[in-house]
């Protein structure tokens, strides 16, 4: 084997725990994904960019959690907010780009689907609980809480000596991006009804201004916030302040950017649409569209022909 693969191989530390969720992520998905491939007409919901979306979002979760970024992020504060970008800005929104609801739900055996589908049919009591504590803007009091929250200096050094800390640290930011961008992107379950282009809008530049603030505070600070960094092996010529203060202009620009770019798309896609979006729909029933998502025109035409038969059937016997 080469050195240069040899060394970056054997500088990633594969997390046993990490990789078996990955995986088992991985697999419950392209399970789904292949049923429901079977059955969809010309892979409607089951094609190819969303898997594609899925694999990719993945592979950016396990680079941000067992690269060398996760060793460096131990020494250079930059690398620690790199790695934190990956999985907030770039897995999250991939993952749900890729739709996973449905996926995961017809990678189980059908007896267990049918339960996880009557949580989410519209009389339930856990669908209605679910919605009112993921209304979009308590969701946004709750990524903002834990993103910029985590940057307090006594919570980012403890996450940084303890490394439980610090794996709760990396959940609850995941956690709270998978959240948040749940909302921009309407993924499934659609549980909170119809949201307009301006309202998701105002919902990502929302986050711009404290997000701003916070980082600039970061970039700008005379002083070495995290006073971890200044006990911590210094290479590649970093000073720590060198170092906070890149760290900070990675958080202003490239993570305002983020939240720029997808209102931007929002609003290129409303300009570009010459017709009203169609409706979502408020959610899967526990039946048909649940069972079924994305083919409930196969189960109406199926009731029909059924129907029809029936009908036919009794004309014959009059």
């Amino acid at each position: 084997m080469h050195p240069l693969v040899k060394a970056l191989l054997s500088s990633w530390e594969w997390r046993l725990e990490i990789v078996a969720v990955l995986l088992t992520l991985g697999a419950l998905y392209t399970l789904g994904w292949f049923r429901l491939r079977r059955q969809s007409k010309r892979g409607q919901l089951a094609n190819w960019p969303r898997l594609l979306s899925y694999y990719a979002g993945l592979a950016i979760l396990a680079v941000s959690l067992l690269s060398p970024i996760d060793r460096l992020g131990g020494q250079l504060f930059f690398m620690h907010m790199l790695q934190h970008m990956l999985s907030i800005m770039l897995a999250a929104p991939l993952l749900l780009l890729a739709n996973p609801f449905p996926f995961m739900v017809w990678a189980l055996p059908a007896a267990l689907r049918m339960r996880v589908a009557s949580l989410f049919s519209q009389p339930s009591g856990f669908r209605r609980g679910l919605a009112a504590v993921t209304r979009p803007f308590i969701v946004w009091l709750i990524f903002l809480t834990v993103y910029l929250g985590w940057h307090d200096a006594s919570l980012y050094d403890l996450a940084l000596r303890q490394d439980w800390v610090h794996d709760i640290q990396h959940i609850t930011f995941f956690g709270a991006a998978m959240l948040f961008w749940w909302h921009v992107i309407g993924a499934a379950p659609r549980i909170h009804g119809k949201r307009s282009g301006w309202a998701s809008m105002a919902y990502l530049i929302g986050v711009i201004p404290p997000n701003m603030a916070v980082a600039v505070t970061i970039a700008f600070a005379p002083n070495v916030i995290y006073t971890y960094y200044l006990s911590a092996p210094r290479i590649w010529g970093f000073t720590a302040l060198q170092d906070q203060m890149i760290s900070g202009a990675i958080m202003w620009i490239p993570g305002s950017m983020m939240f720029l770019l997808a209102a931007l798309i929002i609003l290129a896609r409303m300009f570009m649409s010459k017709e009203p979006l169609p409706v979502r729909p408020e959610g899967w029933d526990a039946d048909d569209k649940f069972i079924a998502p994305g083919l409930e025109h196969r189960v109406v035409q199926n009731r029909w022909k059924q129907l029809k038969a029936a009908n036919s059937h009794g004309a014959d016997s009059a």
